[in-house]
C-alpha cells in the first residue's frame, strides 16, 4: 500500500461516483484530516527536540528540498514552533507535484487519490475498477468499507508473484487489469483527492482567537488545542509542564 504503487478494487456500476465522493467526505476526510494532525504532531515534536536547529530538521524531513527560509509567513512575523511545523507541512505537499520532487517521509504524505476506471470490453458495465493511493493504512479501511466496494489486486503478467503465489483469479485478474489500464497510458482516469493540506492559517487562526476551537474543529479546521492534545499523547511522559508555551511562544530571528 503507497500513493505510487495504488491498490486495486472494483465496486458495482450501479453505486454512483456522486455518491462515493459524498461518502469520502463524510467518513475519509475526517480520518485524512486525522492523520493530518497526526504528521503535524511528528513535526512538532522533532522541533521540540532540536530547538537550535530547526534548520536541520527542515532539512532532514524535506530530503534537503525545503529550508526555514521557505517558510515566509512563520519567519515574517516570527511565529511559534506549531505554526512553523504547519508551514512546512503545507509547503511540503505544495512542492510534490513537481516532477522531480523527492517524496516525504510516509508519515508525513498526506496525499490520498481514488481513480476511476470501466472494463472497455464490459458491455453490460457490470464493475467500476478503482486503483486508490495512500500512505496511511486508516485511509485505506475507510475506502474499503464504502458501500459495495470490494479488493481486486492488480494483476500484471511480469509479475513475479504470478510463479510463486498460486492464485486462481490471477489470470482473469491480468487480462481485466490489461483492458481497464490500457486507455490511461497517456491520458489520467477520472480521480477523486483527498484535499491539499492547508493548516497554517487554520492554526494562524486559532492562535488568533484561543475561545473558538470548539467552533473550529466543527467545521474540520485544525486547532491548537486538537494539535497540542496529539502532541502530547505522542510525547507521553516526556510531554514538559509548558508544552503549550513551548510550541506557541514567538520566535525571534
Amino acid at each position: 500500500m503507497s500513493y505510487s504503487q495504488p491498490t486495486g478494487y472494483r465496486m458495482p456500476a450501479s453505486v454512483s461516483l456522486p455518491s462515493i465522493s459524498r461518502a469520502l467526505e463524510r467518513f475519509g476526510w475526517p480520518v485524512w484530516r486525522a492523520e493530518t494532525v497526526r504528521a503535524l504532531a511528528s513535526i512538532a515534536i522533532d522541533l521540540l527536540d532540536a530547538p537550535d536547529d530547526r534548520e536541520a530538521v527542515y532539512k532532514r524531513l524535506s530530503h534537503g528540498q525545503i529550508s526555514e527560509a521557505d517558510l515566509v509567513i512563520s519567519t515574517t512575523t516570527e511565529r511559534g514552533l506549531l505554526h512553523q511545523a504547519a508551514e512546512f507541512l503545507d509547503v511540503a505537499h505544495g512542492i510534490m507535484h513537481r516532477p522531480s520532487v523527492i517524496p516525504l517521509p510516509t508519515k508525513l504524505d498526506m496525499r490520498c487519490r481514488a481513480q476511476f476506471m470501466d472494463d472497455p470490453e464490459d458491455p453490460s458495465r457490470t464493475w467500476n475498477y478503482v486503483l486508490f493511493g495512500t500512505e496511511h493504512d486508516r485511509l485505506e479501511q475507510v475506502f474499503l468499507q464504502l458501500r459495495g466496494m470490494e479488493s481486486y489486486p492488480v494483476a500484471a503478467a511480469d509479475d513475479p508473484q504470478a510463479d510463486t503465489e498460486p492464485d486462481p483469479g490471477w489470470a482473469e485478474r491480468c487480462a481485466v487489469w490489461q483492458r481497464v489500464l490500457a486507455p490511461y497510458s497517456r491520458s489520467s482516469p477520472l480521480s477523486i483527492s483527498a484535499p491539499e493540506p492547508q493548516i497554517t492559517f487554520d492554526i494562524a487562526e486559532s492562535l488568533k482567537y484561543v475561545d473558538r476551537d470548539a467552533e473550529y474543529a466543527a467545521a474540520g479546521k485544525v486547532t491548537v488545542t486538537a494539535a497540542i492534545e496529539e502532541i502530547r499523547r505522542q510525547l507521553g511522559d516526556r510531554s514538559p509542564a509548558d508544552l503549550a508555551h513551548q510550541l506557541t511562544a514567538r520566535i525571534s530571528a
